[in-house]
C-alpha cells in the first residue's frame, strides 16, 4: 500500500517525534547536573583536543576537563547537559 501518507506529513511527524525525544532526553540529563558520575575515559574530544571524552555506565557521552588516560575510570562532577552529552570536570584522585 504505497503512498498512503504524503511525504510532507511523514516529515512533519518525524520532526515532532524528534523534538519530543530530545526534550525528554535533555530533561533527564539536566537532572544529572551537580552529581558525580563514574566515567570510562576514551581519549580526547573529537572537537577539542584539550577536553577529554568518556562514557558513563548508562553509555552517555561526557566531555570533561582532567588528565585521565584512555581506559581509566574516573569520577566526574557534571556541570552542564544537553540532550545527548554531559560536560564536567574530573574530581581529584583522592576525592574520587
Amino acid at each position: 500500500m504505497p503512498d498512503q501518507v504524503p511525504e510532507e506529513v511523514k516529515r512533519e511527524r518525524i520532526e515532532r517525534l524528534i523534538d519530543v525525544v530530545q526534550g525528554v532526553a535533555a530533561a533527564r540529563n539536566r537532572n544529572r547536573v551537580g552529581g558525580v558520575e563514574e566515567v570510562l575515559a576514551e581519549g580526547p574530544s573529537r572537537t577539542d583536543a584539550a577536553i577529554l571524552r568518556g562514557r558513563t555506565r548508562r553509555n552517555t557521552t561526557v566531555n570533561f576537563t582532567g588528565n585521565a588516560s584512555a581506559g581509566e575510570l574516573v569520577g566526574v562532577r557534571i556541570e552542564s547537559a544537553s540532550s545527548t552529552t554531559l560536560r564536567g570536570a574530573q574530581l581529584e584522585a583522592a576525592a574520587a
